[in-house]
């Protein structure tokens, strides 16, 4: 999402990048259903579930949580959806990043 969301900047607004980078974040949203709201590790992008993963006994990295955060925190402020928002800032306050 990252990516995209650097296309659409560096492109000057190319609106399919950031339609892109919507529906990806679309996707991965639901990885942060979780008892503790951070994202799981893993995403089934066409089922639009997140997956646990056996291998860290379901914990989550600070990276991946803290890379994810800001991205949708972009994503939020280019949409002016506050469902991306609302998931980044939690992750922010759980991490007490701010």
């Amino acid at each position: 999402m990252g990516g995209l969301l650097a296309a659409y900047h560096l492109s000057g607004g190319d609106s399919l990048f950031l339609e892109k980078a919507q529906e990806l974040g679309d996707r991965i949203l639901p990885t942060f259903e979780t008892e503790s709201g951070l994202p799981l590790s893993l995403v089934n992008l066409a089922l639009r579930e997140g997956v646990p993963d056996g291998d860290n006994y379901g914990f989550v990295s600070t990276a991946e949580a803290s890379t994810l955060q800001l991205e949708f925190r972009y994503l939020a402020y280019l949409t002016d959806e506050d469902a991306y928002w609302e998931k980044a800032e939690h992750v922010s306050t759980l991490l007490e990043i701010q």
